[in-house]
């Protein structure tokens, strides 16, 4: 075979070899903003427990001394010493959430008081947006079987000394901390929430 046909038939050979490979696929660039990862939202945290400190409400503090403090001529006495001559005495304003009253008694923080606004027999279901938060997601017109859904083991109930049989006082202790949570329930409804001094708690007339 001559040097021409052994070339041609060579080529006519790598032709086809080439004609056989797969053509290579183009490479398109990914579009940027597709390449990138879409953050993860965070998995949202479990709801906070509500405020389960009996000692404090804001800046202010069960058993601290009141009353001589410049701050302090910013709340309003309801003027109970006057008429009682004692040594107890009510306080809103100042500092205090809208609708929370403190009592005083020696010059010294005893306890903080939540009374219902309204009708007493008037069940509310959930606490209002603009309502102060009260230790452990209370709030007055709560029926009181949620009441005790919500307290920690170990609440006392008692008759009310007035509104027997139809009423009762829910009293809770945290001895470890000498401090008491006290709800007085109306036909099945919360209509006062005090806590603080164990023996403030127990006043069933406040300063009365």
């Amino acid at each position: 075979m001559s040097g021409s046909i052994m070339r041609g038939a060579l080529l006519c050979v790598v032709a086809t070899l080439a004609a056989c490979k797969p053509a290579e696929q183009e490479v398109v660039p990914a579009d940027a903003s597709a390449s990138e990862v879409a953050p993860v939202a965070p998995t949202a945290a479990p709801t906070a427990a509500a405020p389960s400190d009996l000692g404090q409400l804001g800046e202010l503090r069960i058993n601290a001394p009141f009353g001589k403090a410049p701050a302090d001529k910013a709340f309003v006495s309801a003027g109970m010493r006057e008429l009682m001559e004692g040594d107890c005495e009510y306080y809103d304003g100042g500092t205090l959430p809208k609708g929370v009253s403190m009592m005083v008694i020696a010059d010294k923080i005893a306890r903080f008081e939540v009374d219902v606004a309204d009708d007493p027999s008037i069940q509310v279901d959930m606490a209002p947006v603009d309502a102060p938060a009260l230790p452990y997601g209370l709030w007055v017109g709560m029926t009181a079987i949620e009441a005790k859904r919500r307290l920690p083991a170990g609440v006392v109930t008692s008759p009310h000394a007035y509104a027997s049989p139809d009423g009762d006082y829910l009293t809770w202790t945290d001895k470890t901390k000498s401090l008491a949570l006290r709800l007085e329930t109306l036909n099945g409804l919360v209509t006062s929430i005090y806590w603080g001094q164990p023996e403030a708690v127990e006043l069933i007339e406040g300063c009365a």
